[in-house]
């Protein structure tokens, strides 16, 4: 009788998820179809069903090995950055004989930064002390009964000279703080109790590539921003704008300069996490969020951390790395500080087969061909759970008889209006860019008119402080002379007059600049922003190019920015070895922008809640289709 694992159907899944000791863990588990069979019939035996080497009687089991690497071919790496070899090591270490691996840097600039995590390594063992290795030892011991165990186990050698220690015996491993820097490698052989050589059949193996320390994203705090004029406001909360940069779009050709570790999926997600739950935002406006990631990973973990999400996909999917995948815009919610009034999706597409529709039949072809670009636009109505002014505070006005009591003396609802929007990218279509922006701007103003509503657009539109489509944006026209209206071939853009909008939108960030110097955290933020725009200086940084394309706007008659998100310096993001974003740090080739907000409580009667619930879009004049 034979006992073998069936090669055709042998498979490993690599699952990457953190611990608490604030490292990259890899669990590697076996996932077999078909996995044993011993008999020569058709009966097949599945993964679940053959237990592990001792923890049965039975005959059959499957005999797991994990090993980490001692001496790899590449020799050492340094212990602080092990995506980088070695090329200097602390003699120091050698003669208190501390942990091999953490005598080892990258540069002489690297050992003189951590020179004082030396001095305590040497302390501790001429002290006698020992080394804390608790991470690998009792809290994961990886299928060992002790931590004795774990330092048991010889060596083995491969055929290439390479030098393996066995670390566990279980199906699944978790690295710990002394695997950092080495390859783990996972063995799986058909054991057969009853027979003259136990391990059957062909032994199976995966190794993996270094095991790196967990990612650490950058920390950005919020700047206070004193408004130029006083004013009435209460309530506070924060709005986030952040393009994620897809994985169908994270390639090699375009950012060759990233380490591909540095660039996968599974290292950028935790990056990515871990940034967005630090800042702790109120209401988060993502862009490029792939369907599947966001499925499967961001809306459970962000719904773990008190958030709810809309989502809404782009139109057409793309065929990348043998599957096809798709991207689109995201909004989360705190769902204790905000509920879902009305949710409204723009699709782009829509509006151009509409306006397609009136051209002569001669110029449909052609002007489908430049419009239908996929992208779209996520539109919430959004209810303050408490009200800024409940208690009647802060006078009339558009906020303030927000939450004035109405008849039966329950106060009026605060609502909030936040689209989010990714507009398309080619440069040389800047006369689709605008009619976008202008479209999604007709869309908004049909519903401000339905009800006077704070409004919130933020996202990445695709153009620069200078051009047209943001001008539109901040001071609600195009100028007449702009060069862009000079690339108009389908005459969308004509008359120039009706590229217009009544929404009192202003940049949060073009605030900032205009805010009075309070301290030196104001004043670094203002070196950040661009000195004739008053935008930052990038929000957007490659190889090939340095600009801003993402804001953050808001209604300035109904809200105040009282605080802005740092800016990060170009230094912080860019260096020789990687000229851009993403990298090692920054997980995507944006950088996030948020804004706190008050509620403004001017004075007047007008009442900016009243009327929420009837908000009505009509089509086809008006892209947003009501959800």
């Amino acid at each position: 009788m034979t006992f073998q694992i069936a090669q055709d159907v042998f498979n490993y899944h690599i699952v990457l998820f953190e611990g608490n000791d604030n490292l990259l863990k890899v669990k590697l588990t076996l996932q077999v179809s078909h996995l044993l069979n011993p008999f020569p019939s058709p009966g097949l035996f599945f993964a679940e069903e053959v237990p592990q080497e001792g923890t049965t009687d039975s005959r059959f089991s499957v005999k797991c090995r994990w090993y980490r690497s001692v001496i790899t071919k590449t020799g050492q790496v340094c212990w602080v950055h092990p995506e980088r070899d070695a090329c200097i090591q602390c003699i120091l270490c050698l003669r208190c004989k501390a942990d091999t691996k953490r005598s080892y840097h990258c540069s002489p600039e690297c050992l003189r930064e951590h020179w004082n995590f030396h001095n305590d390594f040497h302390t501790q063992l001429r002290n006698g002390d020992s080394m804390d290795r608790s991470n690998s030892t009792a809290n994961n011991n990886n299928g060992y009964g002790s931590s004795m165990d774990l330092r048991h186990t010889g060596y083995t050698y491969s055929n290439s000279g390479e030098a393996w220690v066995e670390v566990g015996r279980t199906r699944t491993f978790v690295p710990g703080p002394d695997d950092v820097g080495c390859i783990i490698k996972f063995e799986c052989t058909a054991h057969d109790v009853a027979s003259a050589y136990q391990d059957v059949g062909k032994t199976f193996s995966i190794v993996t590539a270094r095991v790196r320390p967990a990612p650490n994203p950058p920390r950005r705090s919020l700047v206070p921003i004193t408004p130029p004029h006083a004013s009435v406001t209460k309530g506070a909360f924060t709005v986030l704008s952040y393009n994620l940069l897809a994985d169908l779009y994270a390639t090699t050709e375009m950012f060759g300069y990233c380490p591909s570790w540095a660039l996968a999926w599974p290292y950028r997600r935790l990056n990515l996490l871990k940034e967005l739950l630090a800042y702790n935002a109120d209401v988060l406006c993502l862009q490029e969020v792939q369907s599947n990631h966001f499925t499967e990973f961001l809306a459970p973990e962000m719904a773990k951390a008190g958030y709810t999400a809309i989502y809404k996909k782009k139109t057409t999917e793309l065929y990348t790395r043998n599957a096809y995948a798709i991207d689109g815009c995201a909004t989360f919610f705190r769902r204790d500080k905000f509920s879902l009034v009305k949710k409204y999706e723009v699709e782009f597409n829509k509006a151009a087969l509409s306006l397609a529709e009136a051209l002569p039949p001669e110029q449909k072809k052609a002007a489908l061909h430049r419009l239908l670009k996929d992208n779209v636009a996520l539109i919430a109505v959004l209810e303050a759970l408490e009200p800024p002014f409940a208690d009647g505070g802060g006078g009339g006005g558009a906020a303030g008889a927000a939450a004035t009591p109405a008849a039966g003396g329950a106060p009026r609802r605060q609502l909030v209006c936040v689209a989010n929007t990714h507009i398309h990218s080619n440069p040389e279509l800047n006369d689709v860019k605008l009619w976008q922006v202008h479209t999604l701007l007709k869309g908004l103003e049909k519903i401000a008119a339905s009800a006077d509503i704070p409004m919130l657009v933020a996202g990445d539109f695709n153009a620069t402080p200078v051009s047209a489509a943001h001008s539109l944006l901040v001071e609600g026209a195009v100028p007449p002379l702009s060069p862009e209206l000079l690339n108009d071939p389908l005459g969308i853009l004509k008359p120039v007059n009706k590229l217009s909008h009544r929404l009192p939108l202003a940049s949060a960030y073009q605030t900032v600049a205009a805010s009075p110097d309070d301290d030196h955290a104001s004043q670094r933020q203002k070196r950040r922003l661009d000195a004739t725009t008053g935008e930052p200086r990038f929000t957007n940084i490659t190889r090939d190019f340095k600009g801003t394309l993402d804001y953050i706007l808001y209604s300035k008659d109904s809200l105040v920015p009282s605080a802005a998100l740092e800016l990060p310096d170009e230094t912080e993001v860019r260096s020789k070895s990687q000229p851009g974003l993403p990298n090692d740090q920054w997980s995507s080739d944006h950088v996030a922008l948020m804004v706190e907000f008050q509620y403004r409580a001017p004075a007047g009667g007008a009442s900016a809640a009243a009327g929420g619930d009837d908000l009505e879009l009509s089509q086809p004049t008006s892209p947003p289709t009501p959800h």
